[in-house]
């Protein structure tokens, strides 16, 4: 997904691919949503309109993040989420926790502070605020879903997220961009024909990673699924040097290696505490 951001992004404002890209995910589900009507309870309306803001926004940052940052660190700052959830956890859940949670808290942290660093990676105070939402709006999206699976079938709690991906992208273009000139303020452009079959690779590529990993988290275990999946930080480093990103500095590197630890770390006991509850 990276790569088809990375490659759209000289042409086309950011916001706009974020936009197409949560447009074509909503259509789908309301296409599924159509043919297999949900069966659910409702209720807790506010609690799913705030998971679809944050988990919208958070999108729209992680997306902001690739056209400015070398892949492998935007793919760092959005796998903090697990490290924010478990840190929000504690404030909001009032979640008592092990020594292993504030450790992985720790090494996330920590790896955050080592790709931030100025002489690591040319990241800017904005981009280092926006990165770091990236992690943190995940997070309480995904501290929302566990209230919402209660009452709302799955697909209805994924298409809170698409719109206001979609819809958040659209207030974006009634700022004008010489009065704020930032990425996320760039006027929408129409697209040519390469960049429109781009754009729907892109929704294609987006919509089957997100089935397939659920997929992959009904069948297998969590924790271990989740760890695997940090291998992405890695494969997009790859291929962002690929792309013409300059090779990350030992410090950016290592930074990485401890948001994957802290991450998987945190994952791990997650899951031991989910599974000690159900016995």
């Amino acid at each position: 997904m990276g790569v088809f951001v990375r490659l759209l992004t000289p042409n086309l404002p950011i916001i706009e691919i974020a936009f197409m890209r949560n447009v074509f995910g909503l259509v789908w589900l309301i296409v599924a949503l159509c043919l297999k009507p949900p069966k659910q309870e409702g209720g807790h309306f506010y609690v799913l309109l705030f998971r679809g803001f944050v988990g919208g926004s958070a999108m729209i940052a992680y997306f902001y993040n690739m056209s400015v940052m070398p892949l492998g660190v935007a793919y760092a700052f959005s796998y903090t989420s697990p490290i924010f959830l478990a840190f929000l956890s504690v404030i909001f859940a009032h979640i008592k926790v092990s020594w292993k949670v504030w450790l992985a808290i720790f090494l996330g942290f920590s790896g955050v502070l080592l790709i931030s660093n100025p002489q690591s990676i040319s990241l800017s105070f904005w981009g280092f605020l926006v990165g770091i939402y990236s992690g943190i709006g995940a997070a309480l999206a995904y501290l929302s879903v566990a209230r919402l699976a209660q009452y709302y079938d799955m697909r209805v709690i994924i298409g809170s997220l698409m719109l206001f991906g979609s819809i958040l992208p659209i207030f974006t273009q009634f700022v004008p961009y010489e009065l704020a000139p930032i990425a996320l303020f760039e006027p929408f452009v129409m697209p040519n024909f390469q960049e429109s079959l781009l754009i729907i690779g892109l929704g294609f590529i987006s919509l089957y990673a997100q089935v397939y990993l659920t997929k992959a988290y009904s069948l297998g275990n969590p924790p271990v699924i989740g760890a695997i999946s940090y291998v992405t930080i890695f494969m997009a480093t790859l291929a962002g040097i690929l792309l013409g990103d300059s090779i990350p500095s030992i410090l950016a590197i290592l930074g990485m290696i401890l948001i994957a630890c802290g991450g998987i770390l945190a994952a791990f006991v997650n899951q031991k505490r989910k599974n000690s509850k159900s016995h």
